[in-house]
């Protein structure tokens, strides 16, 4: 992983893996405190014949300096290589509680949602059995408040998965509603309630409260793919990345 402290002038190395064969997929600065920063780690090992996905150097890790110095915070929190019907074994995405920097909630490609309330030293497994966890959102107010996206391409389902929970996973709702028959790849959560989420049809605004309803964002926006979006609150843009078109913004209320 690397770091830049000038707008993209200049990159520094920040995060050493263990071998030639992790990598980083998601990475998340603390929503409160910039020099918090959670790095999620995998392990890929390909031979002729097999890829192996987790494992070794598989978790997530934690620095509270910018990336100085880096501590391990969980396990290998996924099926692991192999003992899954999809064995990729990689944890996706992870997403500290703006109001609890000790809740953190992870998600996985085998369809596990995982939840430290301590900084880790506990991980209680809050949703099973689900297609790949693309994305999380946690409620600025609530830690116990968040929103999971899934991609069911790897399984052969087009269906669009939105779930939340209100009660920390104990209890789960599918607020998917009226979005197209497409993954979703991404949700972002504004301050005052609005849902945005990126699917494989474009853009798609609703509201937490009134779960299951959705707009779609899309004058001045292709019809494509978008895999990732991000909400500028201090100027209340919304920025989209594109599969092959570029990136695209618009501001919202």
């Amino acid at each position: 992983m690397y770091l830049s402290t000038d707008g993209g002038g200049g990159w520094r190395r920040v995060l050493d893996v263990p071998n030639e064969f992790t990598g980083a997929v998601d990475v998340q600065i603390d929503p409160t405190d910039p020099r918090l920063v959670y790095a999620v780690l995998w392990d890929h090992r390909r031979t002729p014949v097999k890829r192996t996905y987790g494992g070794e150097g598989s978790g997530v890790h934690r620095s509270v300096d910018n990336g100085v110095t880096w501590t391990p915070i969980s396990p290998d929190l996924t099926g692991g290589p192999g003992q899954d019907t999809y064995p990729y074994g990689t944890i996706t995405t992870v997403a500290a509680a703006p109001s609890d920097p000790r809740t953190i909630w992870v998600g996985t490609d085998d369809g596990r949602v995982w939840l430290t309330r301590d900084l880790g030293a506990t991980w209680a497994k809050v949703l099973d059995g689900q297609p790949w966890v693309t994305r999380i959102a946690v409620s600025d107010r609530d830690p116990a408040t968040a929103y999971v996206t899934l991609s069911g391409y790897r399984s052969g389902s087009t269906q669009p998965h939105v779930l939340a929970t209100r009660s920390a996973g104990a209890r789960w709702t599918d607020i998917s509603g009226n979005l197209p028959s497409a993954p979703v790849y991404d949700v972002v959560l504004e301050r005052a309630g609005a849902l945005y989420v990126a699917t494989d049809q474009g853009v798609f605004v609703g509201n937490a409260a009134v779960a299951g309803h959705w707009l779609r964002l899309g004058h001045g926006l292709p019809r494509v793919a978008v895999d990732d979006i991000e909400y500028d609150a201090r100027h209340h843009r919304l920025v989209a990345a594109t599969f092959g078109r570029g990136l695209y913004e618009t501001t919202v209320p």
